[in-house]
């Protein structure tokens, strides 16, 4: 029998090898682990640039002589030879809580559907989050109905459609007095269609896409893939298809969800990545987003009523020179011409210096330079999930502690066991005094 270690972790805290502590600098799977995300599907909730090189899924940390897990949560299965290896990393603050956050994101109620044996709740709200995601980029996407494009129809004939071919109409004249024309039709996207077809099949078989409550407009759409795709079924998409795809304008918003489930498609079951013997599988869940799109729809929602709007929040800097960049701060929210800005971390924060990054410190600063120029900035700070309430009463200062213009904050809502705090999050916005004006 093949030898089986377990490791198990909750995100941004120590990773346990057979329930001890993993202290071992040397060890070889999470050594691997850490330097290599290529077989692994990394499912994403934003479509942005900072997303796409992946943190690492676990680090040695120096400090404390220990292994410990970043910011995803999910699971990994790595094999070499006779030995296996498994990483299970799960929400640090538990699945009720995530289940909070994934309702607030995806504005749903409950989830709904069967209950499931305990075996088969293994990682289910990870499955479930990916079934939200893929649900949500759905219904972004079928704004125009099933994504079609123009094909070339060739008929053959006593009539002309289109435009007449002379020198094929020759030819079948000769024979048996037809004539050849072409003319174009609509008809559905094939490589799209199937895409998405095959991803959904995925999700109803592997990611308990079943359980969740659907809106009556994607079980249209849904109904309408599954009919097309019928007959698609046997038709084989390479990743040189995949690449290839091009979007009418009119079907643009389609292919953030074809890159979604090619990615769904690609982390099936039974669908490894095998190199020099190593045998690896897995998907995997960024927390610092869930908690990114938790925080923008809270801190929105809660300052719509203020009357101020959420923006754009992607801006160019150096335009016309070759070290142009971009500023793509978390939130910023913009009312009369002022502007508030947050950046939401995913970090653990129990109000000592150290838990507060000297880049992200600094980050947060340079977003309010920028819009400084632009216009007055109100509020701005860091978000974090907070655990120990009673640490937080020196969370907020005016701008460097001389501009009272404008309140700097390192705060955010406060995780209990039970339910987040939402309402914390209002109640120092409401302490900067600027909202009521």
């Amino acid at each position: 029998m093949a030898n089986k270690n377990v490791y198990t972790a909750k995100d941004c805290l120590d990773v346990y090898k057979n329930e001890e502590k993993a202290t071992d600098r040397a060890d070889e799977f999470l050594t691997n682990v850490c330097g290599s995300t290529k077989s692994i599907s990394f499912f994403c909730i934003l479509n942005r640039e900072r997303y796409t090189k992946p943190e690492p899924i676990v680090f040695f940390d120096y400090n404390t002589a220990t292994w410990r897990a970043g910011r995803y949560i999910g699971n990994i299965d790595y094999s070499i030879g006779r030995k296996q290896y498994s990483l299970s990393i799960v929400p640090r603050f538990g699945e009720n809580i995530l289940m909070e956050l994934l309702g607030e994101v995806f504005n749903v109620n409950s989830f709904g559907g069967k209950s499931r044996s305990p075996s088969d709740r293994k990682n289910l709200y990870i499955k479930m989050l990916i079934s939200l995601i893929w649900s949500q980029k759905l219904s972004e996407a079928n704004r125009y109905g099933l994504p079609r494009k123009r094909a070339v129809v060739y008929n053959k004939g006593f009539t002309v459609k289109g435009k007449l071919l002379v020198r094929p109409s020759i030819v079948s004249f000769a024979k048996d007095r037809t004539i050849i024309s072409r003319s174009y039709d609509s008809t559905y996207d094939e490589k799209i269609i199937t895409i998405i077809s095959k991803a959904y099949n995925v999700l109803k078989r592997e990611y308990a896409f079943e359980q969740l409550s659907i809106s009556p407009n994607n079980k249209d759409t849904i109904t309408d893939i599954e009919s097309v795709g019928h007959a698609l079924k046997n038709l084989q998409i390479s990743e040189n298809d995949y690449q290839s795809i091009s979007y009418q304008p009119i079907y643009q918003s389609y292919k953030d969800l074809v890159d979604f489930s090619w990615q769904i498609i690609n982390s099936s079951t039974g669908m490894n990545t095998k190199d020099n013997g190593k045998n690896v599988s897995g998907y995997l869940i960024d927390m610092a987003e869930v908690w990114e799109c938790y925080v923008r729809s809270l801190v929105s929602k809660q300052m719509r009523s203020y009357g101020w709007r959420l923006i754009d929040s992607t801006f160019w800097v150096y335009e016309n020179t070759f070290f142009k960049r971009k500023l793509i701060p978390d939130i910023v929210l913009e009312k009369d011409g002022e502007y508030c800005v947050f950046d939401a971390k995913y970090k653990r924060m129990q109000y000592q210096a150290i838990d507060l990054d000297r880049e992200d410190f600094f980050q947060i600063h340079t977003y309010i330079s920028f819009l400084q120029k632009r216009g007055k900035v109100r509020i701005a700070g860091l978000l974090y999930p907070i655990e120990n309430i009673e640490k937080s009463a020196n969370s907020q200062s005016a701008l460097f502690n001389y501009d009272n213009e404008c309140l700097f904050i390192a705060d955010g809502p406060y995780i209990r066991k039970e339910h987040v705090e939402k309402d914390r999050i209002i109640e120092f916005l409401k302490d900067a005094q600027q909202l009521e004006r």
